[in-house]
């Protein structure tokens, strides 16, 4: 009989309960909260309590594994957005409104957690424990041979860390010698504040509002999503100390300095924002488990605890979620025990990693006080990707291209493909001989 035991209730750690139930005989998912069964933020998680997209890639995956929940999820609030009645500004316009391919699906991440929960305690070989603590993994002979709660050998053939960037696995091992990856650092220092308002059909003149960075001039940004409960959620952004304020003079000052005027309007007409809260998030940070030249049997790393970056496009769950798919590839393919199942997985998950941390991290040089390691080429990708997106202010065909890249659905080198770069030359030549920027309109339509 095979076991695993997955250690963390994220997102990804219930995920990867989900691919291991088709492989394994036994699976437990141990979380040290307790959780009850209500679509509340987790308290380890206070990421949690702002914006969350379920992007392309992540809907798929969830979709397959789960029949239905999609429809579960829009039955209980969540809302599908896509780019027919998008306003998303960024680089100083809005981007074209059209067929940016899927629909993807808007609301709170305690509402996703919630019913993925309750779908990974319907299967049979899945037990769920909450308000224990794995204080460390028993290693004998090169291999983790199962966790260690409360002072009692949890046996397992393959223990997964879905425990968040601070996992206390990984720093044990670190410490140890026994499992001390690369870590690169990119320094962005994040701040965000998200609070809710209710939601009215005629309270803008499209289904939701992005207002991304526009460099050089601005850095700052913020959203406006539909989510369950009839709400707006609203999050303010700003980085390396432009931290936006919680008092709803802070959030309105903020609001009123970003480069498109529709977000402080909303907040106007129908704030101030409720349930507020903020967080800061210091820098991206990824474990290279697949430079170390050997790996521990039984064990591996999956979502935050191995890469977490700029959560700024929404791509960690979605990232988690391919994650869980290679995962289940690899352990089926070479089986729970085999001892090369570690670095196979390892180096398929970091295939998968690069995309999104070439996306998120890449953009982030483009702010003059962001250090860290930097890839090759970056500044030419970042001015090329800045007039791309200049491009796809008239152009909706740049628009999906760009769209399904950052949905994880096409890696970024579909933005290099030479029928794109042609159409970037045509759209930005073009563009100079547009008129000013029509900004969304908000509240009702005039009487005529």
């Amino acid at each position: 009989m095979t076991s695993a035991t997955v250690v963390g209730a994220s997102v990804a750690g219930l995920l990867t309960a989900r691919v291991l139930s088709d492989h394994v005989d036994e699976v437990t998912v141990l979380e040290r909260e307790r959780l009850d069964d209500a679509p509340r933020p987790r308290g380890h998680v206070p990421q949690g309590r702002h914006l969350h997209l379920l992007l392309s890639a992540g809907l798929g995956l969830l979709e397959g594994w789960f029949p239905g929940i999609g429809d579960e999820l829009e039955a209980r609030g969540a809302v599908r957005v896509d780019g027919s009645r998008a306003w998303v500004f960024q680089s100083g316009g809005y981007r074209a409104q059209g067929d940016w391919g899927r629909a993807v699906l808007s609301l709170t991440r305690p509402l996703l957690e919630q019913v993925v929960r309750q779908r990974v305690g319907l299967l049979a070989n899945v037990a769920l424990e909450t308000g224990v603590v794995v204080d460390l993994v028993r290693t004998r002979e090169g291999r983790v041979d199962g966790t260690l709660v409360d002072g009692v050998l949890r046996p397992a053939d393959l223990v997964v860390d879905c425990s968040g960037r601070s996992s206390r696995l990984a720093h044990q091992l670190e410490v140890s010698g026994l499992l001390a990856p690369p870590v690169s650092r990119v320094q962005i220092d994040c701040a965000y504040t998200s609070g809710f308002l209710p939601r009215s059909d005629d309270d803008l003149d499209g289904s939701f509002l992005v207002v991304g960075t526009s460099p050089p001039g601005s850095f700052r940004a913020g959203a406006v999503l539909p989510v369950e409960g009839g709400r707006w959620m609203v999050t303010l952004a700003g980085v390396h100390g432009d931290v936006p304020g919680k008092s709803d003079e802070g959030v309105l000052g903020f609001a009123r300095s970003l480069l498109s005027p529709t977000v402080a309007q909303l907040v106007e007409r129908a704030g101030p924002l409720s349930s507020v809260a903020s967080y800061r998030f210091p820098s991206s940070q990824r474990r290279h488990y697949e430079k170390l030249p050997r790996l521990l049997g039984g064990f591996v790393t999956l979502g935050d605890a191995s890469c977490s970056f700029n959560p700024i496009y929404g791509q960690g769950m979605s990232c988690a979620a391919l994650q869980a798919e290679a995962l289940g590839a690899t352990v089926g393919e070479l089986g729970v025990g085999s001892d090369e199942m570690p670095r196979r997985f390892h180096q398929r998950a970091s295939a998968i990693i690069d995309a999104p941390w070439a996306i998120a991290v890449g953009a982030d040089f483009l702010h003059p006080e962001t250090v860290g390691p930097k890839a090759p080429a970056t500044d030419l990708a970042n001015r090329y990707t800045q007039r791309l997106v200049r491009g796809t202010h008239t152009s909706v065909s740049l628009a999906r291209t760009f769209n399904r890249v950052v949905n994880l659905v096409e890696p970024p080198t579909a933005l290099a493909r030479p029928a794109v770069v042609s159409r970037v030359l045509l759209a930005t030549v073009s563009r100079r001989r547009r008129g000013p920027v029509v900004h969304p309109r908000v509240g009702p339509a005039p009487s005529p």
